[in-house]
């Protein structure tokens, strides 16, 4: 049992740094990884007013691991990364003027590109968060964002989901999974 008191004001002496640290510099081999990237798309479905958030056409489904539209190489791969892996995933905003802010769960990326733009030497005006690590992708209306992924600790289920809580309540989602 704890008893919580709420008394009077404390001063708050915080401060927000001026310069974060400088993340570790991206393996020079990620542009090779280009042609092979995995891509989602999230859109609107055609179900009448916001019923209906998709991921590559489809609405989710638990028990299935989502394909990749066909990326620069013609493949369409499994989101199935091998632990110990690293990849290029592309998320592309569909339409219906909405922000969809991302979350792919596990394990955090590095932004590279953003709109056809590199973004690797210090982000994007807009969006200053690409220069650092995070597992929640700002995508605005129109947006195509690739990032950098590694899958080093852990194997098992995953899922992607639209952050706006009525995208992710109607299906934009995509589950995923790390193989040993």
């Amino acid at each position: 049992m704890i008893k919580i008191i709420i008394g009077d004001d404390a001063a708050d002496n915080s401060v927000i740094p001026t310069k974060m640290r400088d993340l570790p510099p991206l393996p020079g081999t990620w542009r090779t990884l280009m042609d092979d990237r995995l891509i989602f798309e999230v859109q609107r479905g055609s179900a009448a007013g916001e019923l209906e958030w998709l991921v590559n056409g489809r609405p989710f489904d638990p028990h299935t691991i989502a394909a990749s539209l066909r990326n620069p190489a013609g493949r369409t791969p499994l989101a199935q990364p091998r632990k110990g892996s690293f990849q290029l995933w592309e998320i592309k905003n569909g339409g219906g003027g909405w922000i969809h802010p991302m979350h792919l769960h596990q394990e955090e990326h590095r932004t590279v590109i953003r709109n056809g733009r590199d973004v690797t030497a210090g982000g994007d005006e807009g969006h200053p968060d690409d220069a650092s690590r995070e597992d929640v992708i700002a995508l605005d209306p129109g947006e195509s964002v690739i990032i950098y992924r590694g899958f080093r600790d852990f194997v098992g289920p995953y899922v992607g989901h639209c952050h706006n809580l009525a995208h992710e309540d109607h299906s934009m989602m995509f589950g995923w999974e790390i193989k040993p």
